[in-house]
């Protein structure tokens, strides 16, 4: 269970000012008959939800000694087009057409919980289709408070090699198009976890590093996965970004990014084809792109090709990151363009004389590359800038904007879609039904997944 701990009074003060700017209280939802639902979280159809769903959180305090409990997420408000991201909605103030998205603390809402004895606390939260990350903050009897607590019967994921976990605990919310509407990026059922037995697994192992270290790596296998196959999987290396956190971030795109997922609904519907998904940490070496460089192509991908039936050919290979993490992949991209077939450069990418000096770099046309950003992005314009000198220098790639921000809402988004639309289909038709290469529209995945995955009325995670 992680946990960030603000002592006394006057750190109290410090958490209220700078991570509870949006508070709201449980008893705004409709009544609520709580001993219905077991510890944990609950997703049931509700004709009174302005989304048409209700997720209903019972929190089990631990401590037993928890004076306040508060429910919170970066992304459980709402915003529209139209009046852009300085004004976000309250669940319960949901409209259709509505795009969730948040991703920092002036973002943040925060549901104060009802006691309801036995060192139990419920609230009733209206959302949006898709997955979304939540977290508790609890009040100790000396005033001081215990945050970033996950679901005690819901827990985050867990690297079973270094027990060390992730973040946030996570709630799946069908799609309903009745309440939700049907525009781009709406339906994101795609998120959700499968019910039947068409599902991966991901497997949490650690290698040993440059420095004798023991480290983290999550590796997603499909669904069949079989260790002998003649021909090897293909695999993509997914890395996360900046992070306060110095260890555990192998764990963030499988946990927060719904990877899993998403992988499974896409290989399940046969839009995707069987394939490995590799994420590592590269935190801890401060982003250094010379020793993260060292560990992907001298450690992890060994180890990995050791290990696994993936394919140790350029053809077979993929490389993606978010943020600091999209910034190293397009690092990457520019000096290993003939090491990886793909790239998704997402919410992030070099600036200065990196990019100006683009003229220096070989082999940039060989590889399907995918730059992409939330429309609310603080890394909007970097990838813009990418974008822009690609175009001039006539190298095909693909560039998507999505409704959402600096946050998960956007990499799931834009998981999906490389998934979907981009990665392993370039040379798939030479009528350009699935190149990708030189898809320029900012479309892209619209979210088309009303039937995959878990669509039921209930989704306890």
């Amino acid at each position: 269970m992680k946990k960030v701990l603000c002592l006394g009074v006057i750190a109290y003060m410090v958490c209220l000012l700078f991570s509870n700017n949006i508070s709201v209280f449980a008893s705004e939802s409709s009544e609520v008959n709580y001993a219905k639902y077991k510890p944990g979280v609950t997703v049931k159809v509700d004709p009174t939800s302005p989304t048409g769903y209700y997720a209903t959180f019972i929190y089990e305090d631990e401590t037993k000694e928890a004076t306040k409990v508060e429910l919170y997420s970066d992304t459980f408000n709402h915003f529209t087009l139209e009046d852009g991201f300085a004004n976000p909605y309250q669940p319960k103030d949901y409209k259709a057409g509505m795009f969730p998205a948040g991703g920092n603390s002036d973002t943040t809402l925060y549901v104060n919980m009802e006691n309801l004895g036995d060192h139990l606390w419920g609230a009733k939260v209206p959302l949006s289709s898709g997955a979304f990350v939540y977290n508790f903050r609890i009040t100790n009897p000396d005033g001081s408070t215990t945050a970033r607590l996950d679901d005690p019967n819901n827990p985050t994921l867990t690297n079973t090699a270094t027990n060390i976990s992730s973040l946030s605990s996570m709630v799946y919310v069908p799609y309903k198009s009745k309440t939700m509407g049907t525009g781009d990026f709406l339906d994101r059922s795609v998120e959700l976890p499968r019910k039947d037995k068409k599902t991966g697994t991901v497997e949490t192992v650690s290698y040993t590093g440059a420095a004798d270290d023991k480290r983290g790596l999550a590796v997603y296998l499909p669904d069949g996965y079989d260790p002998n196959r003649e021909e090897p999987y293909k695999v993509l290396y997914l890395t996360h970004g900046m992070s306060g956190d110095k260890y555990g971030n192998e764990l963030r795109w499988m946990n927060e990014g719904a990877v899993a997922n998403i992988t499974d609904n896409l290989i399940a519907d046969g839009t995707a084809e069987p394939f490995v998904v590799v994420t590592m940490n590269n935190q801890d070496f401060n982003w250094d792109y010379g020793k993260i460089e060292e560990d992907q192509f001298e450690y992890i991908m060994p180890y990995i090709e050791a290990n696994y039936n993936v394919y140790d050919k350029p053809e077979g290979r993929a490389y993606a990151g978010l943020s600091m993490g999209g910034m190293t992949t397009n690092r990457m991209y520019f000096n290993h363009a003939d090491e990886f077939a793909y790239f998704g450069i997402w919410s992030y990418a070099v600036t200065g004389d990196e990019l100006n000096n683009i003229d220096t770099y070989s082999d940039l046309g060989k590889p399907s590359v995918m730059l992409g950003t939330g429309i609310w992005d603080f890394g909007l314009e970097p990838v813009k800038n990418l974008d822009k000198a690609l175009t001039e220098k006539g190298i095909d790639h693909a560039y998507l904007e999505v409704p959402a921000a600096h946050d998960w809402e956007t990499w799931q988004l834009l998981y999906a879609a490389f998934v979907e639309d981009h990665l392993w289909k370039a040379d798939q038709d030479d009528n350009g039904d699935q190149n990708d290469k030189g898809n320029k529209d900012n479309k892209g995945n619209k979210g088309k997944n009303s039937d995959k995955g878990n669509t039921s009325d209930k989704a306890k995670d």
